[in-house]
């Protein structure tokens, strides 16, 4: 089975970083494997669950699901982790990463339930599971975890987690993550997060541009959820690298698990093509930031992924016909 080169490679290489024998892996269970590599954002939680286990398994690792928490690169989820990353505060972060999960992973869904002192973040999956879900869980509320730390500081640990699973024979490694209160055999599985740190920064992306980001992504992502289209996919995952460059053709194929002749071919048949697409979204992104924000032209163009303001410039006036200055001053004349 080929393993590179496709959506859900990146978690496969995960597992091998690990030490797993993916080859193995994928020989012992074909089809849970072909599924994730294919369709990670909709794998069945049971068929991820099955993998996991199967890892955990294979590498003598009981807490496999915790481990992938370092392995995985918060770049490879797309355009979720986008959002992630630019949240202004813990409580900003905690309300994107419930909102926008379906963007990831539409096998289940994280909800928050605001109690008196806490936040309680609840993963839970959208169908009973029928095996075991440790690992996916503890990767999934590990995950939430560490993107704090690293905002917060190492020793920064929730209030308390919950799982529902029953509690392993030796504790250390939960506790180093989640720290010294975890409760198993719980209704469900979830992590406590203090009042006192939600107004924490997370971030210092500036709220405007967030903004704007965001209500392009609930576009995208209504769309991209409602539809298979080849369409939709490209342009979630424009959005999700924009700030690192003009997205790119033959990364963005990649990332979809085709060549880029097949990517070129499929938009063709749409009549599409992939710079328009891209010119789309950049102009989408800018046109609405000029209008909405008082960033400066070369803030903007820096968070939508060009070195230098004149290319931006360039750009925008080869597909808006004036230059940004001149298209913020009718924008806010219209608005007025």
């Amino acid at each position: 089975m080929q393993l590179s080169g496709q959506r859900g490679s990146w978690l496969v290489d995960a597992f091998e970083t690990l030490g797993v024998n993916t080859q193995a892996l994928s020989k012992q269970f074909p089809g849970e494997t072909a599924t994730l590599l294919r369709y990670p954002d909709t794998i069945p939680p049971d068929d991820l669950n099955t993998l996991l286990i199967e890892c955990a398994h294979l590498t003598g690792n009981q807490h496999f699901g915790l481990h992938l928490v370092v392995q995985v690169p918060i770049s490879s989820l797309g355009v979720y982790g986008y959002l992630l990353m630019n949240a202004g505060t813990v409580a900003q972060f905690l309300t994107l990463a419930r909102h926008y999960y379906a963007a990831f992973y539409r096998g289940a869904q994280v909800d928050i339930i605001r109690h008196r002192s806490t936040w309680e973040l609840v993963y839970r999956r959208i169908e009973v599971p029928a095996i075991k879900q440790q690992h996916d869980t503890e990767w999934t509320l590990g995950f939430f975890v560490q993107m704090i730390c690293s905002k917060l500081g190492e020793n920064w640990a929730p209030d308390s987690a919950n799982f529902q699973e029953s509690a392993p024979p030796d504790l250390t490694e939960l506790k180093r993550v989640f720290g010294p209160t975890i409760r198993f055999n719980q209704p469900v599985n979830s992590i406590h997060i203090n009042l006192r740190h939600l107004d924490n920064p997370f971030n210092d992306a500036d709220s405007q541009l967030l903004e704007v980001v965001r209500d392009q992504a609930d576009a995208l992502m209504k769309e991209h959820t409602g539809s298979a289209s080849i369409e939709s996919h490209v342009r979630m995952l424009m959005m999700k690298d924009i700030e690192l460059g003009p997205p790119n053709a033959e990364s963005t194929a990649h990332q979809l698990g085709m060549s880029l002749a097949t990517l070129k071919r499929r938009l063709a048949v749409r009549n599409l093509g992939f710079r328009a697409l891209r010119d789309g979204v950049v102009i989408d992104l800018a046109k609405r930031a000029l209008a909405e924000t008082d960033l400066s032209v070369s803030y903007v163009a820096m968070q939508l992924g060009y070195s230098e303001a004149s290319a931006f410039n360039h750009t925008f006036m080869r597909l808006v016909g004036c230059n940004p200055r001149s298209y913020r001053e009718r924008a806010r004349q219209r608005l007025c």
